[in-house]
């Protein structure tokens, strides 16, 4: 499967079924109340984050994703049946964006996060029986679903990344610490994007994830190479290892790998130097790299030399940064979307049109049967009620002066 890491399309939940306009007429029951039921609720679109993914394919070719509409109301108060959610998998370590920015970041696996809801359910005209109004012969439309266009972004999350120039050997160190294979070739860039190997209690008694980055070059935080595209993965790395390649100018590498992630505001993140290839080195130039690098690792990823003691200072820095894996467990998190809302009623007149905001109105308007008078009646009622007539005519409308409520338009009487 082809790795990707972005993916944009549009999500589109469920409309509201509409309630049923209906009245009971049972043998023996001449005088038979309403008894319309209401619409079932349309379906959401979920995002529910997996271990089994580890890219975005499955939803790079989407345009358009839909989720169930509720069903209608129906007679003997019988309500109509929910819409069918639109359930998504994406890898863990996926964020949601949207055009105001970040929604949620599903970090854990199992997590799930509602993109888009579904639209309520109208009433069914047995809901709006009262002692003074026995009859009613009105319903209500259900609700459209939330609409978005989201991106999501996957950032690798692993416990220790590799970074490096490109050809320093960080797949081939990815083979020894791990169980991983990576393809590992003697040309720059055979790393063509992220990698995960974990080390666990098999062969090691601390369990961590070790992700292989793809090579940086000087510039990749504007663009250049690979790009800062994979720089994300690096910035979900709990602890970074600058592995250099010690036969090949270190010194060099390290200026240039240091210089990127400042770029990438990422050089506060913990760092482990380590000098890799050192099999191709005599003892002289051994010595001098001790000096030159005295806390850095040396290593051969080629014989497996240092590796081991790699595992182990890998191992004693996450300790010290915190228990906190990236591999175990299932974290419940809710996700919660504030917005803010107007509390009273506002009207402007904008074009000749009388534009009437509220809490509540539109969602009024979007539920009213315009197709029948009592429904009509009960809006133009509520609207008195909540002051927004009287609002209108402090603005200065007449009757048969244009009025909008959101996307409904109507001449006020």
């Amino acid at each position: 499967m082809q790795f990707v890491d972005e993916a944009s399309f549009v999500v589109h939940a469920g409309r509201g079924g509409d309630g049923s306009v209906s009245f009971n007429r049972e043998k023996y029951k001449p005088r038979g109340g309403p008894d319309g039921g209401r619409g079932g609720d349309g379906g959401n679109v979920i995002l529910h984050s997996t271990e089994d993914l580890s890219t975005l394919e499955p939803h790079a070719y989407r345009n358009v994703v839909k989720a169930g509409r509720g069903s209608h109301g129906s007679s003997n108060n019988r309500a109509g049946e929910r819409g069918k959610d639109a359930v998504l998998e994406v890898p863990v370590g996926t964020q949601v964006f949207d055009g105001d920015g970040l929604l949620a970041d599903l970090s854990q696996p199992g997590e799930t996060f509602v993109v888009a809801g579904g639209g309520e359910g109208g009433r069914g005209n047995g809901s709006f029986a009262t002692s003074t109004r026995q009859a009613p012969a009105f319903r209500e439309r259900g609700l459209p679903g939330e609409e978005r266009e989201i991106r999501l972004e996957l950032k690798v999350l692993s416990d220790v990344g590799l970074v490096g120039l490109p050809n320093a050997g960080k797949s081939s160190l990815l083979r020894a610490l791990s169980a991983a294979r990576p393809r590992v070739g003697e040309y720059p860039f055979t790393t063509l994007s992220p990698q995960l190997g974990v080390v666990d209690e098999r062969a090691y008694r601390g369990r961590f994830v070790v992700a292989d980055i793809p090579g940086l070059i000087s510039g990749a935080s504007e663009g250049r190479g690979l790009g800062n595209r994979f720089l994300r993965h690096v910035a979900r790395a709990r602890l970074l290892a600058l592995v250099l390649d010690a036969s090949e100018d270190p010194e060099g590498a390290e200026g240039t790998l240091r210089a990127e992630l400042h770029a990438a505001r990422l050089s506060e993140k913990p760092t482990v130097v380590v000098l890799n290839k050192v099999d191709l080195l005599d003892e002289e130039l051994r010595v001098y790299l001790r000096e030159t690098f005295p806390e850095a690792s040396q290593v051969s990823a080629a014989t497996e030399e240092g590796v081991a003691d790699l595992r182990d200072r890998f191992e004693e820095r996450l300790r010290e940064m915190g228990e906190e894996r990236v591999v175990p467990g299932v974290a419940e998190r809710e996700h919660r979307v504030f917005r803010p809302a107007w509390k009273g009623v506002g009207v402007e007149h904008e074009n000749g049109v009388y534009v009437a905001s509220g809490e509540g109105l539109e969602r009024l308007a979007l539920k009213t049967d315009w197709g029948n008078r009592e429904g009509v009646e009960r809006f133009q009622r509520e609207l008195q009620k909540i002051g927004v007539l009287g609002a209108l005519r402090r603005a200065g409308a007449v009757p048969g002066d244009e009025v909008r409520i959101g996307e409904t338009v109507f001449d006020f009487q």
